[in-house]
């Protein structure tokens, strides 16, 4: 793939596709985050995996790069997105290591890529089902079959599995078929690409004045002494609920010891566990990012060009229904990031050899 291509050009195509993913991971992640989409995964998830692909594809060194490509992600992500949970720092990682083994070992890339996307897409599904597990245990899915068995009662509807397990079914069939279909799309996309590389059509000279502005996260500020007393008390509260003290037997009973339990999980999660978690994750990466400074900052400073790209391929593309769209969309914006010239651009021969 990509025979045509100069070392130089390589080097900065796969910077470029690093800078695409990182932006995806602490812009769209971030706000799919905060707003607790089911779908996150699905979506932001596709989209890294697709960077993923496209380095894959462009590079020789199938590991080096990507664990390059990774440890700048995760450092921007740091940067920028401080509020982003563990979890999604596991997804990432999880995204970045498989993605570089599978095609480093399976040649062939529409197998690899199918195999990627869908192995992927069911581990973002399974690790919400987990996480709903852990948060509010058997009592959401006791809720859930009591409210299968009620319209089965109602309407005479014949479910041959419990409501909970029909949910849980369903939730991973969407994400596996998604993973299929995804993934046989970016092996088209990447044969499109390479195909229509070097089209003057999608060749852009970009200056000052093609730039959108990137605004950076603000971290959260620390909290008061009182926040170990808080600390105490939710804990008290979190085993209270799973000894299965209370009135068992009520429905009301036990859907408020739920939601108990999953408030005060929540709370110790987001105000004590995740940020000391978040505290050492970057600790480990700043030494890194001491390493990588230079690669860093000069990802960064390629979001508002990307920002401005992202944008320009949206109006090209926005007489087209959303089932039309998708593909030009994606098509337009990987050839105008890949190909553009810009004078904030560095002579990528200077950084070394191929990665």
């Amino acid at each position: 793939m990509f025979a045509s291509l100069t070392p130089s050009q390589r080097i900065l195509a796969i910077q470029r596709i690093t800078a695409l993913w990182a932006l995806n991971e602490c812009g769209l992640g971030g706000i799919m985050h905060a707003l607790n989409s089911p779908f996150t995964g699905l979506l932001v998830g596709s989209i890294a995996m697709t960077c993923v692909a496209m380095i894959c594809a462009l590079s020789g060194n199938k590991w080096s790069t990507v664990m390059t490509s990774l440890a700048i992600v995760l450092i921007i992500k740091a940067l920028v997105s401080p509020q982003s949970t563990p979890t999604a720092y596991l997804a990432v990682t999880f995204q970045g290591v498989t993605g570089a083994l599978i095609y480093r070992y399976i040649p062939n890339l529409l197998f690899s890529s199918i195999f990627f996307l869908t192995l992927g897409l069911i581990e973002s599904a399974v690790q919400r089902i987990i996480v709903l597990t852990l948060l509010y245990g058997n009592t959401l899915w006791d809720a859930i079959n009591i409210w299968g068995a009620m319209i089965t009662q109602r309407w005479g509807v014949i479910i041959p599995v419990s409501s909970s397990r029909l949910i849980i079914y369903s939730y991973l069939g969407i994400y596996t078929f998604s993973g299929l279909l995804v993934g046989w799309l970016v092996y088209r996309t990447i044969r499109a690409v390479d195909q229509l590389w070097g089209d003057q059509q999608y060749m852009l000279i970009l200056g000052e004045e093609d730039r959108k502005t990137f605004f950076k996260s603000s971290g959260r500020t620390r909290r008061k002494w009182k926040r170990y007393v808080l600390f105490f008390v939710l804990v008290v509260v979190i085993i209270v609920a799973y000894s299965g003290m209370g009135d068992q037997t009520s429905n009301i009973g036990r859907g408020l010891l739920s939601i108990i339990r999953a408030s005060a999980i929540l709370t110790v999660w987001f105000v004590f566990l995740a940020p000391w978690v978040m505290r050492w994750v970057q600790k480990l990466l700043r030494h890194k990012q001491q390493q990588l400074a230079e690669d860093v900052e000069r990802t960064m400073d390629m979001f508002p060009h990307l920002l401005y790209i992202l944008d320009k391929a949206r109006k090209e593309t926005a007489h087209l229904r959303w089932w039309r769209r998708w593909r030009p969309f994606l098509i337009h914006t990987l050839l105008y990031i890949l190909q553009y010239q810009s004078t904030h651009d560095s002579d990528p021969v200077r950084s070394g050899a191929e990665r």
